[in-house]
């Protein structure tokens, strides 16, 4: 299964990043005005694109605000650089008029390159091309070389004012899609298209009212797509469903928190994993994340471990993170660990304070995003573990399960 693509639009302020992505989404998704640092907070749009599939294009605070709340506002943009697949950097064709400011954008040009896949975009004023133009020609150094100037084979000339280059920019996107997206499986890798499988979801308080959440969709559509008989049930209804099989099914697929109880009840041949187990693979490093639920056994009264969740859902009693996860390893391992929460996009983390990270499943996430948490920890050479991990390592079967 592909993720969707996210895109962000990054730039000085004025240089036209809200009227691309009111073009490149052909709706009038952000606030555009005259008016310098009109954007504040990013603003997201997901949205279908033919040849590129789903998409998330980002649109974000100019690089160059200044003042307390512009330093807020650059730290915001500066995060999303960490979810960004593909970076579209903007600048306005009146910035070879000014040195200073074409330096500042080759210093941002070169941190997000270094950060995604980037395309450079020149959005070029009608009125003041010319002038430009004037400008670059008496400019005497290797500035008036775009290409060298900012270190690529190729950029884009737009003119979003008068609506051209959209489908330049779109085709530029396809192909920078392509040269690094690659499909991966969430649970097709681990059943053949003529087995069963029963997936195990209970509706308990925390489950959304009327609706299944996201890994659930995900795993049951990618199942159907591969031409698994996909049977869906609840805890309490397993033994009955198991029963009711001809054979035992190739996989049971669970929520994390029900482990012990389905892996009492699972036939001997039938493999068994969870939706926070599979996510931990296809969003993040699994490997990383076993070698992480390792160090739950070195944790003692003194510990601190740092519980983050992707999604800001309203906790409710039995919260997986907040509540049963902390009295597991409170009661497996010791009752003084003291524990933190974090959730959403936030990651203004003090890693020196914390013996363990423990990230929840990170559906809300993409992958690069969940990548650059588990290289940040990695930096601070502290573990970090997935929330299934740790369960199916607190009850002993975390060699009895697949991924």
């Amino acid at each position: 299964m592909i993720e969707r693509t996210h895109i962000g639009i990054f730039g000085p302020r004025n240089a036209g990043k809200s009227s691309l992505v009111n073009l490149l989404t052909s709706q009038e998704v952000s606030i555009v005005s005259n008016v310098a640092g009109t954007t504040t907070d990013p603003v997201s749009k997901p949205i279908e694109i033919n040849g590129l599939g789903a998409c998330v294009f980002i649109d974000t605070a100019g690089y160059d605000d200044y003042g307390a709340l512009g330093e807020m506002r650059v730290t915001k943009t500066k995060e999303v650089l960490k979810r960004c697949d593909i970076a579209i950097f903007l600048i306005p064709s009146t910035i070879f008029e000014e040195k200073e400011k074409l330096q500042e954008a080759t210093k941002w040009f070169t941190l997000i390159k270094e950060r995604c896949k980037t395309i450079l975009a020149i959005n070029q004023f009608r009125d003041t091309r010319h002038e430009i133009r004037d400008a670059r020609h008496e400019m005497q150094d290797a500035r008036c070389d775009i290409k060298k100037l900012f270190g690529v084979n190729e950029y884009i000339d737009i003119n979003i004012a008068q609506k051209q280059g959209r489908d330049e920019v779109l085709k530029a996107i396809g192909f920078v899609q392509s040269q690094y997206q690659q499909e991966i499986s969430i649970v097709t890798h681990l059943v053949k298209p003529t087995e069963t499988v029963v997936l195990v979801m209970p509706q308990d308080i925390q489950a959304p009212k009327g609706r299944l959440i996201l890994p659930q969709v995900q795993t049951i559509r990618e199942l159907l797509d591969y031409g698994c008989t996909t049977i869906c049930t609840t805890t309490a209804k397993l033994a009955q469903t198991l029963d009711s099989l001809k054979n035992a099914p190739a996989l049971i697929v669970t929520d994390s928190q029900d482990f012990r109880a389905v892996y009492e009840l699972k036939p001997e041949e039938t493999k068994l994993t969870s939706f926070s187990v599979l996510f931990a693979r296809w969003k993040g490093d699994i490997d990383e994340f076993i070698r992480g639920a390792e160090a739950l056994s070195s944790l003692n009264a003194n510990s601190k471990v740092l519980i983050a969740e992707a999604c800001t859902h309203a906790p409710l009693a039995e919260d997986i993170g907040r509540e049963k996860i902390p009295a597991l390893i409170h009661k497996k391992i010791d009752p003084n660990i003291k524990f933190d929460i974090i959730s959403g996009h936030n990651w203004n983390v003090d890693f020196s304070k914390y013996d363990l990270i423990i990230h929840c499943g990170a559906c809300m996430f993409n992958r690069t995003q969940m990548l650059n948490r588990i290289n940040d920890v990695k930096k601070h050479k502290i573990k970090i573990t997935n929330y299934g991990i740790t369960i199916a390592y607190l009850n002993n079967i975390i060699h009895k399960i697949t991924w």
